[in-house]
């Protein structure tokens, strides 16, 4: 099932992840937008986001992976790529 996911719909799944961790407004977050430059998340709620989407896509992502992939969609790329494998 989780195959059919798009980057596009991954993408979104992250806003609401982010979002809901932050709590912010999902309205507030774009793909261009850098998980820690413009959203402002800190490495203590990094390690709890990366859980997170790890959890709802069912995929692993390593701090050195997540680090190289701060933009959002760079970030929604990553797991479509996992999801993949």
């Amino acid at each position: 099932m989780m195959e059919y996911l798009t980057e596009n719909s991954i993408e979104e799944g992250l806003k609401k992840i982010l979002a809901k961790e932050l709590k912010i407004e999902v309205e507030d977050i774009t793909g261009d937008s850098h998980i820690v430059d413009d959203i402002g998340v800190e490495s203590a709620e990094m390690i709890n986001l990366l859980y997170n989407i790890e959890t709802e896509f069912n995929v692993e992502i390593s701090n050195e992976e997540a680090s190289k992939n701060l933009i959002l969609k760079n970030m929604a790329k990553l797991v479509k790529e996992k999801i993949k494998l």
